[in-house]
Protein backbone atom coordinates (compact mmCIF):
# COMPACT_ATOMS: atom_id res chain seq x y z
CA UNK A 1 0.00 0.00 0.00
CA UNK A 2 2.95 2.47 0.80
CA UNK A 3 3.88 1.85 -2.76
CA UNK A 4 1.04 3.35 -4.37
CA UNK A 5 0.65 6.19 -2.34
CA UNK A 6 4.75 6.83 -3.04
CA UNK A 7 3.22 7.20 -6.98
CA UNK A 8 0.88 9.75 -6.12
CA UNK A 9 3.76 12.25 -4.90
CA UNK A 10 2.80 15.86 -4.70
CA UNK A 11 6.28 17.26 -6.31
CA UNK A 12 6.74 18.40 -9.75
CA UNK A 13 8.59 16.76 -12.23
CA UNK A 14 11.56 18.49 -13.02
CA UNK A 15 10.33 19.90 -16.64
CA UNK A 16 6.98 20.55 -15.18
CA UNK A 17 5.66 23.93 -14.65
CA UNK A 18 3.25 24.23 -11.85
CA UNK A 19 1.11 27.20 -12.28
CA UNK A 20 -0.97 29.25 -9.40
CA UNK A 21 -4.40 29.56 -10.51
CA UNK A 22 -6.02 33.02 -10.27
CA UNK A 23 -9.28 34.58 -11.49
CA UNK A 24 -10.65 37.61 -13.33
CA UNK A 25 -13.27 39.27 -11.93
CA UNK A 26 -14.80 42.05 -14.41
CA UNK A 27 -17.19 44.46 -12.34
CA UNK A 28 -19.81 46.77 -14.05
CA UNK A 29 -20.79 48.15 -10.79
CA UNK A 30 -17.36 50.01 -10.44
CA UNK A 31 -15.89 49.84 -13.85
CA UNK A 32 -13.24 47.74 -12.73
CA UNK A 33 -11.23 44.59 -13.97
CA UNK A 34 -9.73 42.54 -11.24
CA UNK A 35 -6.84 40.10 -11.09
CA UNK A 36 -7.12 37.94 -7.88
CA UNK A 37 -5.48 35.07 -6.58
CA UNK A 38 -7.16 31.37 -6.08
CA UNK A 39 -9.34 29.44 -8.67
CA UNK A 40 -12.25 31.28 -6.95
CA UNK A 41 -10.90 34.74 -6.64
CA UNK A 42 -10.84 34.51 -3.18
CA UNK A 43 -7.32 35.38 -2.61
CA UNK A 44 -5.56 39.00 -2.94
CA UNK A 45 -5.91 41.45 -5.73
CA UNK A 46 -3.00 41.00 -7.54
CA UNK A 47 -4.03 43.71 -10.51
CA UNK A 48 -6.70 46.43 -11.24
CA UNK A 49 -7.40 48.36 -14.21
CA UNK A 50 -9.69 50.71 -14.24
CA UNK A 51 -12.10 50.87 -17.05
CA UNK A 52 -14.14 53.84 -17.15
CA UNK A 53 -13.91 56.78 -14.30
CA UNK A 54 -17.11 57.78 -15.58
CA UNK A 55 -20.05 55.76 -13.24
CA UNK A 56 -22.98 57.09 -15.20
CA UNK A 57 -22.30 55.82 -18.46
CA UNK A 58 -21.72 51.91 -19.43
CA UNK A 59 -18.29 51.53 -20.68
CA UNK A 60 -18.51 49.70 -24.04
CA UNK A 61 -17.07 46.25 -25.01
CA UNK A 62 -13.60 47.20 -26.31
CA UNK A 63 -12.71 48.89 -23.27
CA UNK A 64 -13.91 45.77 -21.20
CA UNK A 65 -11.56 43.28 -23.67
CA UNK A 66 -8.60 46.21 -23.63
CA UNK A 67 -8.81 45.86 -19.49
CA UNK A 68 -9.37 41.84 -19.57
CA UNK A 69 -6.43 41.58 -21.86
CA UNK A 70 -4.12 43.57 -19.52
CA UNK A 71 -4.85 41.55 -16.59
CA UNK A 72 -4.10 38.08 -18.96
CA UNK A 73 -0.80 39.46 -19.62
CA UNK A 74 -0.11 40.69 -15.73
CA UNK A 75 -1.33 37.15 -14.88
CA UNK A 76 0.65 35.21 -17.10
CA UNK A 77 3.95 38.05 -16.06
CA UNK A 78 3.58 36.73 -12.87
CA UNK A 79 2.95 33.21 -13.49
CA UNK A 80 -0.58 32.82 -12.97
CA UNK A 81 -3.30 30.51 -15.01
CA UNK A 82 -6.27 32.05 -15.27
CA UNK A 83 -8.71 29.55 -14.69
CA UNK A 84 -12.11 31.70 -13.99
CA UNK A 85 -13.44 34.85 -16.09
CA UNK A 86 -16.39 36.42 -14.30
CA UNK A 87 -18.35 39.01 -15.85
CA UNK A 88 -16.93 37.89 -19.02
CA UNK A 89 -19.56 39.11 -20.93
CA UNK A 90 -19.20 42.64 -20.48
CA UNK A 91 -15.92 42.09 -22.97
CA UNK A 92 -18.10 40.15 -25.51
CA UNK A 93 -17.39 36.71 -24.53
CA UNK A 94 -19.70 34.18 -24.78
CA UNK A 95 -21.12 32.97 -21.35
CA UNK A 96 -19.58 29.06 -20.53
Amino acid sequence: MSEKLQNFSSKPVKDQTVMRKACIDLMADTKVACLFAGDLGTGQCLHMVMVSEDMTESAPAEKWAKALSLCQQKAAELKYEVSRIRGGSLAGLPRQ
